[in-house]
């Protein structure tokens, strides 16, 4: 397999010479299955012949390779400014998982060994998902915060829970929700509650502790929800028009989100089976309301989507729409649906807003049926909302119905407010 990949003679010898040759043979096939380059597959080729000499000029064999082994190795490269490592590592995951799969070297982790705190977080996670029932992103974030208020009163340490005082839980409170503006102020004391309220619980804790978690204020409704105008959706749509593979899935992912108003995990949760062609509809899976719905599959968006899928989706077991471009063609995250978004804004020239992403797509859909007439039950039912007041924020977006019936300013010097 090695001849696929390289012309001269003497190169090859070299390769299949070295303490690792033997394997490279089966690690090109492998790599030429999952789709890669050539140009890669070579680099990946000459990383594990480095790698095998490097081995070889230590004193390793196969059999004595490990995870500090591998350390060793990477440690002692030069990396460039950028942090990157050079090119006599990258693609040396792959020989690894290689070696690992045909039982050539044993599996090993990379993990530490669990700390006390980390030991606590792994049932507090199995207690937001099968007792509390969030959702998946919805426990990262409350997992993530968890671990830096832990992190900010114990340490390491094992927890002492006694010490956990009101001012200590308010003053980490605080200060998280400096960093951060709008409604998202309010994230970390919701964070917070939740793990006092799993810690009594347990018995960690006596109850009431969870109050010592500040709420700051927020006005329900104090702003109008961020939207687009619909010239500047059509703007954003333009930047996916071009034939390229990346263009055709971009321009699916950004229609199902101004058009049907989806969630960014909606989007990428999406598989070949949710769509019903014969029916025109596209299930959503349950997420994070636990509640799966249908909806009608426009002739836009299904033609979108026939086009990326026809000639933009590259050839997978995978049963995901959209997946990465690249080899070896994983699924996306709702991550990559934010940089799609992003990309989009700085492409079409427009200014960003203060949360450019997904959901001011949701947002503004939300308020063009808002706009065209459409009843909050119906919308609620589009965006998969569970109660009617998440939806009734919409209802100042009905400009043209606001202004019919509001009363008109007679003029003079606003009256003082009462003290």
């Amino acid at each position: 397999m090695l001849e696929h990949f390289f012309v001269r003679s003497p190169v090859i010898a070299r390769l299949r010479r070295g303490l690792l040759g033997s394997y490279l043979d089966d690690l090109a096939t492998l790599l030429d299955r999952q789709g890669y380059a050539p140009s890669s597959i070579q680099s990946y080729l000459r990383t594990g012949d480095t790698f095998g000499r490097w081995l070889h000029r230590h004193g390793y064999t196969v059999s004595e390779l490990d995870a500090a082994v591998v350390q060793r190795y990477v440690t002692g490269l030069v990396r460039y400014g950028s942090g990157h490592l050079p090119k006599a590592a990258e693609g040396l995951n792959h020989l690894l998982r290689f070696l690992q799969h045909q039982g050539v070297v044993p599996l090993w982790s990379a993990a530490l060994p669990a700390t006390p705190v980390d030991l606590w977080l792994a049932e507090y996670a199995t207690y937001l998902d099968q007792v509390v029932g969030l959702a998946v992103g919805t426990q990262q974030g409350y997992l993530r915060l968890a671990r830096r208020f832990l992190t900010a009163c114990f340490g390491s340490a094992p927890p002492d829970w006694a010490a956990l005082t009101a001012p200590v839980i308010t003053a980490f409170v605080c200060q998280e929700a400096a960093r951060r503006q709008g409604a998202g102020r309010q994230g970390p004391a919701i964070a917070v509650r939740a793990l006092l309220r799993f810690l009594v619980f347990r018995g960690a804790i006596r109850p009431g502790l969870e109050a010592a978690a500040p709420l700051p204020p927020q006005w329900t409704h104090a702003a109008l929800p961020p939207r687009l105008l619909p010239h500047e959706v059509e703007q954003l749509l333009t930047t996916s028009a071009d034939d390229t593979a990346r263009s055709r899935r971009n321009r699916a992912m950004l229609l199902l989100l101004a058009r049907l108003g989806l969630r960014a995990h909606e989007v990428v949760s999406l598989c070949l089976d949710d769509i019903d062609w014969a029916d025109g509809r596209i299930g959503i899976r349950p997420g994070k309301t636990h509640q799966a719905r249908s909806l009608p599959l426009s002739q836009e968006v299904g033609e979108a989507l026939v086009t990326y899928l026809q000639s933009g989706r590259p050839s997978s077991e995978r049963r995901q729409i959209f997946l990465q471009c690249r080899p070896p063609f994983q699924a996306l995250t709702h991550r990559a649906v934010w940089w799609v978004v992003r990309q989009a804004f700085q492409r079409a020239g427009l200014a960003p807003r203060p949360r450019t992403g997904s959901h001011l797509f949701r947002h503004t859909a939300a308020s063009q049926m808002v706009n065209h007439g459409a009843s909050f039950k119906d919308v609620a039912d589009v965006l998969g909302h569970r109660s009617l007041q998440t939806t009734g924020i919409y209802a100042k977006l009905e400009l043209e119905t606001l202004a019919a019936v509001a009363l008109p300013w007679l003029g003079g010097v606003p009256c003082p407010p009462i003290s």
